[in-house]
């Protein structure tokens, strides 16, 4: 069930959060999905070049009057959704690491790991991801908090996020992996 939440709540997010109602930059979640700078970008409106993420830019985004409510919709319209995301991936990643690791008996040191051990990932996970939409909510809502450190430290929470997930991925993937052979 968890999965099944995990596959559509980004579904649920396109639906709540449509471009032509909240705009290009929002719609696409550019700051939880772009690239650590300097390939980071705000995605453009249709009439716009994109721009560089950077403190300057950001706070430019936030303030203009071009884009009224845009930031106000990423933090009250598409950050809850993610909190709920967050922890049903989580919840899912968690779940099946500590099912799956139950399951191993070879090798002994592997197999006598205590569980929590398993869950050191998916709860690195949840954690950037937990500060990372704070972080968004504040400088969506509070745009003299934005500046090059807040603007790094977004950039480093996405990194952290990102790469706690696919490794909680690949860790539940080898312990299926090691369960069926090792039974």
């Amino acid at each position: 069930m968890l999965a099944t939440a995990a596959i559509a709540i980004p579904f649920v997010v396109a639906i709540v959060a449509p471009d032509n109602t909240v705009g290009a930059a929002v719609s696409s979640r550019f700051l939880e999905r772009s690239l650590t700078p300097p390939g980071a970008t705000i995605p453009p409106e249709p009439t716009e070049k994109p721009l560089p993420v950077t403190a300057a830019s950001l706070h430019a985004w936030v303030t203009a009057k071009e884009s009224p409510g845009y930031a106000r919709a990423y933090a009250w319209r598409v950050m809850p959704l993610d909190l709920l995301y967050l922890a049903v991936l989580g919840g899912f990643l968690a779940l099946g690491a500590s099912t799956l690791a139950s399951t191993i008996s070879w090798p002994p040191a592997l197999a006598s790991l205590p569980v929590w051990t398993w869950l050191i990932l998916p709860a690195a996970y949840v954690l950037a991801d937990i500060i990372e939409d704070c972080l968004i909510v504040l400088l969506m809502t509070v745009p003299a908090s934005i500046n090059n450190f807040t603007v790094w430290l977004l950039a480093a929470l996405r990194n952290i996020k990102i790469g706690a997930n696919a490794f909680a991925m690949v860790q539940i993937f080898a312990l299926g992996l090691a369960g069926v052979i090792w039974k």
